[in-house]
């Protein structure tokens, strides 16, 4: 159980190191010398999701606070900052996951919440 856990804290350092690029099911079980065949079932085994599932959400989840603190930044170089070829693509990817565009998101993070809003 413990090299499995090490293992899969070494599958994510290599997810977070590579996000800017299309990671692999083969290139990550290659990374910790392993089939990607048992890599797989390993991983979905401990994750509850597949490998795919989880580097789209890493990725996402990392833009989401990437949109939310640098807005100098285009949401077309967060994108392909984020290993995504083109916004388009990044818009559907976010909105499928958080139910909202990257602009609107970027956009709610500038409007004071209601709470605030009360003490005023």
């Amino acid at each position: 159980m413990q090299n499995y856990t090490r293992l899969l804290n070494h599958t994510e350092d290599y997810i977070e190191n590579h996000l800017d690029q299309k990671i692999t099911l083969a290139d990550v079980a290659s990374n910790i010398h392993m089939s990607k065949y048992h890599f797989h079932r390993l991983f979905h085994n401990y994750s509850k999701e597949t490998l795919y599932q989880f580097v789209t959400r890493i990725k996402l989840e990392r833009s989401a606070m990437f949109l939310r603190v640098r807005k100098e930044i285009s949401i077309t170089d967060i994108a392909l900052r984020y290993g995504y070829n083109d916004a388009p693509s990044y818009n559907r990817a976010f909105r499928r996951h958080f139910g909202i565009t990257p602009t609107a998101f970027r956009k709610a993070q500038d409007m004071p919440s209601n709470k605030d809003s009360n003490h005023l």
